[in-house]
């Protein structure tokens, strides 16, 4: 693996106990036609183009200017996960980690986000593109020139749900570059795994594992309580309607709803999620299948369980 070397200017004293990756910096999705994927996730979901250009698109919270979801015009699915290095030392340490691990890696240079210096790419079992990205210190929070305007929402980055044949497997994969489980639920019968939620920092999960075809159920965003609510006076004014929700999931104590786009990517909107810690033990999820989902009750529609991309 080639990758370029650069001076470490930052304390990484840190990163011996909050672990080499920080948070999910982005993600980014496939979709058939650009333009009006921008038009929906404009005016369904209230971000701003940062850029767009060569069939790609960046889109960023209108508050923060913090660039969460990439759009490419290449079909439908998910085109990658980013995930961000807490540090210049923890991009480096998680290069050779992976390297020792026999897991090829490639400097990817083209299609970054602006202000990511340098990306790591990996395939991840499922065959999904997995990068990690070292990235310039973010500038302080501002709302995007000319797209503020009261009422704005935050959206911020959550979670990624994957579905594949082998749990396991997935699971073992992805401690290698630091996932540790939050809450699981085991395959009678075997050592193997029906569903993990994994973490790398205080959240309770940034991805979810759950037994299935290999593909990618849903990219997660975030929203305070106050603006979850106000989303969903957005899907009624626009006559938007959602696949399944509101509901209260119980991993991560969360509000949920799920809405998708006009090429069935499927986008879950979430309140914030609860915080663990990172050295959080693994729990085996003890309630009934149903209160995992929703402890308020009603459960998701066929769509839901049976199809993704």
């Amino acid at each position: 693996m080639l990758r370029i070397e650069h001076p470490v200017v930052d304390d990484d004293d840190t990163i011996s106990w909050k672990g080499l990756l920080q948070n999910t910096d982005h993600t980014v999705i496939r979709v058939p036609d650009l333009e009006t994927a921008i038009r929906w996730y404009e005016q369904v979901l209230g971000l701003a183009v940062v850029e767009a250009s060569h069939g790609h698109a960046y889109l960023a919270s209108p508050v923060t200017g913090t660039i969460i979801l990439g759009l490419r015009e290449d079909g439908t699915g998910l085109a990658s996960v980013n995930f961000r290095a807490r540090t210049s030392t923890a991009f480096d340490l998680l290069g050779s980690k992976l390297d020792n691990a026999g897991i090829a890696t490639t400097v990817e240079s083209e299609r970054q986000r602006p202000g990511v210096l340098e990306t790591l790419s990996l395939t991840i079992p499922t065959g999904h593109t997995f990068e990690i990205v070292r990235a310039e210190t973010d500038p302080p929070a501002a709302p995007v020139s000319g797209e503020y305007r009261p009422g704005a929402i935050d959206v911020r980055t959550s979670h990624l749900q994957l579905r594949t044949t082998d749990v396991k497997h997935m699971t073992e994969f992805l401690s290698v570059m630091g996932f540790r489980s939050s809450t699981f639920v085991s395959l009678p019968g075997s050592d193997g795994f029906f569903i993990q939620f994994l973490r790398i920092n205080e959240f309770h999960h940034q991805i979810a594992i759950l037994t299935g075809q290999n593909g990618v159920h849903h990219v997660a965003l975030e929203l305070d309580e106050a603006d979850f609510w106000r989303f969903l006076d957005n899907l009624q004014m626009l006559k938007n309607a959602a696949e399944y929700g509101p509901v209260r999931h119980h991993e991560g104590n969360m509000l949920s709803i799920y809405v998708r786009d006009p090429f069935g990517n499927r986008i879950e909107i979430t309140s914030t999620m609860e915080t663990v810690g990172f050295d959080y033990a693994p729990t085996a999820a003890g309630h009934e299948p149903w209160y995992h989902m929703n402890m308020w009750g009603p459960q998701p529609p066929e769509s839901w369980e049976t199809e993704w991309m």
